[in-house]
């Protein structure tokens, strides 16, 4: 009978051990959680706050895109509507404007973060599903945006720079008896040698009167457009996916 008693109190003693045992591990391994959940969150708030800091330049990258682009149309409008150029004035007034139109820049994303977190395969650490599909839908607009320079991109060489490299003078109001780090130094009428005027008067009204030139201003007006459109809308999105990143981190 003693030894029945030593042997329940030992094995109550043992069980005892036992789940004190198990109450640690679980205790240990809801600490280690917890702590795993705090590194992950702090490295997702600081992946957020990188979003933010990229979409705030991206706002502005985008709007100066859109009024870039909308500037072009407007040029191509008053191309398209005003009068033959007859006086070195108004030749020099249509050459700012066609300049305006030539003048070509790629848009450039500001997008380094998101990049990051595609090619690092990190995308799930954003748990906000709303934030994702934001930043993915803004992808789409990068793609929509680069497929529409590429078209307008053709239309620009064969309609415009092909018609006025072959047959006018380029580049007729800079400088170009020594090149300069970046553009050649722009030149006033007065500079101009007045044998030269006529050729230049004969240049504008050769483009203005060329059915080829006219249909690629035409088109550069749609797509620069368009262009700008695209872009004002884009900036309402990013403000909205701002708002969510915002409200996320502030969790």
């Amino acid at each position: 009978m003693l030894t029945e008693n030593k042997f329940s109190k030992y094995l109550l003693y043992a069980i005892g051990e036992i789940v004190l045992v198990v109450i640690g591990i679980l205790i240990a391994l809801q600490i280690n959680i917890s702590n795993e959940a705090k590194k992950a969150r702090a490295v997702e708030v600081n992946y957020l706050e990188n979003l933010k800091a990229d979409l705030l330049l991206e706002t502005e990258n985008i709007k100066g895109f859109s009024d870039y682009h909308f500037g072009k149309a407007e040029s191509c409008a008053f191309l398209l509507n005003t009068t033959i150029p007859i006086t070195m004035e108004s030749v020099v007034t249509y050459t700012h404007q066609y300049e305006n139109v030539f003048f070509w820049y790629d848009f450039v994303p500001n997008n380094n973060t998101f990049k990051e977190l595609l090619s690092s395969g990190n995308l799930s650490l954003i748990k906000n599903d709303a934030i994702k599909n934001g930043l993915l839908e803004i992808d789409k607009f990068y793609s929509t945006v680069l497929g529409h320079e590429y078209h307008m991109r053709r239309e620009y060489e064969k309609f415009l720079y092909d018609q006025s490299v072959a047959n006018t003078e380029s580049i007729i109001l800079f400088d170009k008896s020594e090149p300069r780090y970046g553009f050649p130094k722009r030149i006033s009428v007065e500079d101009i040698p007045e044998s030269q005027h006529q050729r230049m008067i004969s240049d504008a009204q050769w483009l203005y009167n060329n059915q080829t030139f006219n249909n690629g201003l035409r088109l550069a007006m749609m797509n620069n457009g368009n262009l700008a459109g695209v872009h004002k809308d884009m900036i309402e999105n990013v403000n909205s996916l701002l708002q969510l990143i915002d409200e996320e981190i502030k969790k």
